[in-house]
């Protein structure tokens, strides 16, 4: 769900600061909110309309964003408005068969954006073992330099972040076992991202016919953390919590990920599906539980997520045809139908 939004209010100006994060000037609402769910840690901002002087602080100015951990103490500010973290939302869209502009097309009922993240999906691992490029298909191409798509959902809040799924090659996420291939790959992300201007990798560790090691996905995630600071690094989680423990240069997978999105999406047992992960070290707020437009189970993973204190719910498989199943979702979490906004939906 996206952030709630109390108006004519900012932190306290007398309350405890000591979860202060920073502040970050010239920013939009917008941008505030793709900076927030970069870092887990951040619980909420305020966003300042004009200039803010609070006792005992320095002077905030229009188009600052200030943000903080854990929850907001309010205190009554006309110039500015606290958005504060909740359920997060994230949409695989399927480039080959649906538009990635669908995803920014539903909103709430009270018109806020459905969905916080949006996955392009997929770009492709290809080549011999420690020989690995990032290849694009036609449609994943199609929809990074044919469109302004990426900015466009950029620009109503929704963090794009690229997919990245073996291609039933030798080489893989897993299979490295030189640091110079894995530095060679990682360099061709970052490339990516900024080509176009995307905020993270999301990983998907599949269908490779390599040969797995351990520490493989602890060397290059760290060398992907370290290329890209202030970006997300997020998982495809299926079955893998054993990668989680081992150690590269110091390094877990646990501490180079931003975010995982569990995809065992014919299991029930959301529990059993999480728990290794915070067993391993990542955060209920770092998970989500993965659902599929195909099915019928989103509501009962909302309702789960919400009771548990899990951090969202990713949805695969978003198109054009999706009102109905995103609307059961924002129902179990927030008490409203989603809406597709009029002519918006190709």
């Amino acid at each position: 769900m996206p952030f709630t939004v109390t108006p004519n209010v900012a932190q306290y100006g007398g309350a405890n600061w000591s979860n202060f994060i920073k502040t970050v000037p010239n920013c939009t609402p917008q941008s505030a909110q793709r900076i927030a769910r970069a870092d887990p840690n951040i619980g909420f901002f305020f966003y300042c309309r004009g200039v803010l002087v609070l006792d005992g602080h320095p002077q905030f100015n229009p188009g600052d964003a200030v943000f903080f951990s854990g929850a907001p103490w309010p205190g009554s500010a006309p110039q500015a408005d606290i958005y504060q973290k909740d359920v997060f939302t994230m949409a695989y869209v399927m480039t080959n068969t649906s538009s990635l502009a669908n995803a920014g097309c539903y909103t709430l009922a009270d018109g806020r954006q459905f969905f916080d993240f949006v996955s392009v999906f997929a770009a492709n691992l290809d080549g011999p073992p420690n020989v690995p490029v990032l290849t694009f298909t036609l449609p994943v191409n199609a929809s990074l330099y044919d469109t302004d798509d990426v900015k466009k959902l950029q620009n109503l809040g929704i963090t794009v972040v690229l997919s990245v799924v073996n291609n039933w090659s030798k080489a893989g996420w897993s299979e490295f076992t030189d640091q110079t291939a894995a530095q060679w790959f990682v360099d061709q992300l970052v490339a990516a991202v900024d080509r176009f201007g995307l905020d993270g990798i999301d990983i998907d560790d599949e269908y490779s016919i390599g040969t797995v090691t351990d520490t493989n996905l602890a060397m290059v995630t760290t060398l992907l953390r370290q290329a890209l600071p202030g970006k997300i690094v997020s998982k495809a989680l299926f079955d893998d919590s054993q990668y989680f423990g081992p150690t590269w240069n110091g390094h877990t997978l646990t501490g180079n990920l931003t975010y995982g999105w569990e995809m065992s999406y014919f299991d029930p047992n959301y529990a059993g599906r999480l728990q290794p992960y915070v067993d391993a070290g990542m955060g209920k707020n770092q998970l989500a539980i993965g659902v599929d437009t195909s099915r019928t189970d989103g509501p009962a993973a909302a309702s789960f997520v919400r009771q548990n204190g899990y951090g969202g719910i990713m949805v695969f498989n978003v198109t054009k045809d999706s009102t109905s199943y995103l609307s059961g979702i924002s129902n179990a979490l927030d008490g409203q139908n989603t809406i597709a906004k009029p002519g918006c939906l190709v």
